[in-house]
């Protein structure tokens, strides 16, 4: 209890933003990174409730704008509650994984209140973090040269966001919106080994990583990201015809959308939506790209790909799809799950199933790009362009 009253009575300095794990840390870990761009920052949680920390060894507390250690000791349980949290801390387990709330992790956790919130940032290895990566975002059973595939793009896509991720004291968060990471409970020896056998290679174009979309099924073709996103026009994000995912369970699929369904789904963004009269789809390669609403008070024009969003991901697999009115709505025929942007996964499930190794993949789905190895001279122009909240 007096470790613990130590632990969260703080001194009230403003919060500093961080950056890479400490020094004896590293020495201790045998890892010479102190640029720290071979880590990725992962927002896992953000929370107004206490949260748990412990290790099966050696806890270690240190304050960041000073350094200073401000607990060390073996086999205890740590809790912060975000009123008692006064600055930005660091905590580090040296030979063990940090079981926060319960769950394991690798690396250290670094712990900022921001109005009244902590914000829970883990910050480890990158091909640490992809080990729970890739069986978050594929199957561990599927072919290895589709679990390589996976494996760079995600760690393409993690690079691209520590280089232009700006604005912001971690690089990705742990949810579908940038790639799901739960830690070390998802970890596979499979998904491992093609993180592994795959160790800083990336995708590249004009001699940057590229923005790795990828999504999991596309239903026969991908399309352009300029579709998708506004703004987002990238020359090896073309539209391909795609043979390989048909075995997916979801290159087909009917669903019904109620006038109820898509009015209730709307309101979530357009408060003041009145009685649908109308709905128009603008389509490039079958895939619905802008919509129009025409409604009593109004008319909503939206991307498609923001239309989607606005319902269940089951509910509305994909804009890749053709409708046809019923008494009470629409019934949708479509093919796909996803955006259809980039690498589709079962696509590459199906490449490497007919031979296809990892690179012929990522060729295919990603145009013009070129599949390079990080060096010594990659890290220093990661270093330059990180984000300078981070390198503070």
């Amino acid at each position: 209890m007096k470790k613990l009253l130590y632990l969260i009575v703080l001194s009230i300095f403003t919060v500093l933003i961080s950056c890479t794990p400490s020094k004896k840390f590293l020495i201790k870990k045998n890892l010479k990174d102190s640029s720290g761009v071979k880590y990725v920052r992962v927002l896992i949680l953000k929370t107004d409730k206490k949260i748990t920390i412990k290790s099966k060894s050696r806890l270690r507390v240190i304050k960041r704008k000073t350094g200073k250690v401000i607990f060390d000791s073996r086999r205890v349980k740590l809790t912060f509650v975000p009123e008692k949290v006064k600055e930005t801390l660091t905590v580090e387990s040296w030979s063990s994984p940090l079981f926060i709330n319960g769950s394991p992790y690798r690396g250290t956790v670094e712990i900022r209140n921001i109005v009244g919130k902590l914000y829970l940032i883990n910050v480890l290895k990158v091909d640490e973090y992809l080990y729970s990566v890739v069986p978050g975002e594929i199957p561990s059973s599927w072919n290895m040269q589709a679990l390589k595939a996976q494996a760079v793009a995600a760690r393409t896509y993690a690079y691209y966001h520590i280089i232009n991720n700006k604005n912001s004291f971690y690089d990705v968060d742990s949810s579908t919106k940038s790639q799901v990471y739960k830690g070390m409970i998802k970890e596979n020896i499979l998904t491992t080994e093609a993180v592994k056998s795959t160790s800083g290679e990336v995708i590249s174009s004009n001699f940057q990583p590229i923005l790795s979309y990828f999504h999991s099924t596309c239903g026969g073709r991908t399309i352009d990201s300029k579709y998708v996103w506004k703004n987002s026009e990238n020359s090896y994000l073309r539209s391909v015809k795609c043979k390989f995912c048909i075995k997916s369970p979801y290159y087909k699929w009917t669903e019904k959308l109620s006038l109820s369904d898509i009015r209730e789904s709307l309101k979530k963004k357009y408060k003041n939506i009145g009685k649908i009269k109308k709905i128009s789809f603008l389509k490039k390669y079958g895939r619905v790209i802008n919509v129009r609403i025409l409604h009593t008070f109004g008319t909503i024009k939206l991307t498609g790909n923001n239309f989607r969003l606005l319902f269940p991901p089951k509910k509305l697999k994909s804009m890749f799809f053709n409708s046809k009115t019923y008494r009470n709505g629409l019934i949708l025929f479509g093919r796909g799950w996803g955006h259809g942007v980039g690498l589709c996964q079962w696509g590459a499930k199906g490449m490497a199933e007919k031979g296809a190794n990892y690179k012929a993949i990522l060729k295919f789905y990603y145009t013009g790009i070129k599949i390079v190895k990080l060096n010594n001279n990659s890290f220093r122009y990661i270093a330059a362009k990180r984000s300078p909240y981070i390198s503070r």
